[in-house]
């Protein structure tokens, strides 16, 4: 079997494994994620009782649908992101839905040390979280506008390992470090600067910019 070959077949495996669980760990219902995927409902059934071995083809549509930064929910409220957050924390206290911000909130209540310029938020179920944001004010953000609030679809885990800090619920430091990783961007100084300060949220296999982390050092290095 040549070596791409084999990688993929891995690959397939890995991802019929545990499917279910992923599903569901998003709130998903078999019927939403087949139709993310572009696949019918029997198939999602087969291939989640491992009757039926999807196409690579399949396979990475199955794994873009069961990416919460695949089918981000984008919105405007207010004066900027500070006060995205404020309103989230707002409506999960009175209404009991659960949330949990990552990016640039999360690093700038850790760090105070970039200035967020969006509240990117895991929220359970999306759905409910999208009509009570919006009976208080938040919109979608017309073409020209920036939209400073955004919605993931919260995977089980994320929500169970939130912290309350500053009055927020916030990811775990690992999981908000790999999402400033994975996002790059602005989000690597967040990610620098998070990998300074909290040793015991590094993980292996993690990849930082390494322009970002020069610039961290130099900032603050010398006194953290």
């Amino acid at each position: 079997m040549e070596r791409e070959s084999f990688f993929n077949v891995l690959s397939i495996l890995n991802m019929m494994t545990g499917l279910r669980e992923r599903r569901e760990g998003l709130g998903l219902s078999q019927a939403e994620l087949a139709r993310a995927a572009g696949i019918s409902r029997t198939a999602m059934s087969l291939i989640e009782n491992r009757r039926l071995h999807p196409s690579v083809g399949t396979l990475q549509a199955l794994e873009r649908a069961l990416d919460p930064f695949a089918d981000p929910t984008f919105l405007l409220y207010g004066g900027g992101a500070l006060e995205a957050a404020e309103l989230v924390r707002g409506v999960g206290e009175r209404t009991g839905l659960v949330y949990a911000l990552t990016l640039d909130v999360a690093a700038w209540v850790l760090t105070r040390y970039q200035t967020p310029a969006t509240a990117w938020v895991y929220v359970r179920p999306r759905e409910k979280w999208l009509d009570a944001l919006r009976g208080r004010g938040a919109r979608r953000p017309l073409p020209a506008e920036r939209a400073n609030l955004v919605l993931l679809r919260a995977p089980d885990e994320v929500l169970r390992g939130a912290d309350v800090v500053g009055g927020l619920d916030l990811v775990s430091k690992s999981h908000l470090l790999r999402d400033c990783a994975r996002l790059g961007g602005r989000h690597a100084l967040d990610g620098a600067r998070l990998f300074v300060e909290y040793p015991e949220a590094r993980r292996p296999g993690l990849r930082l910019d390494a322009d970002a982390m020069l610039k961290v050092f130099e900032e603050v290095g010398p006194w953290t």
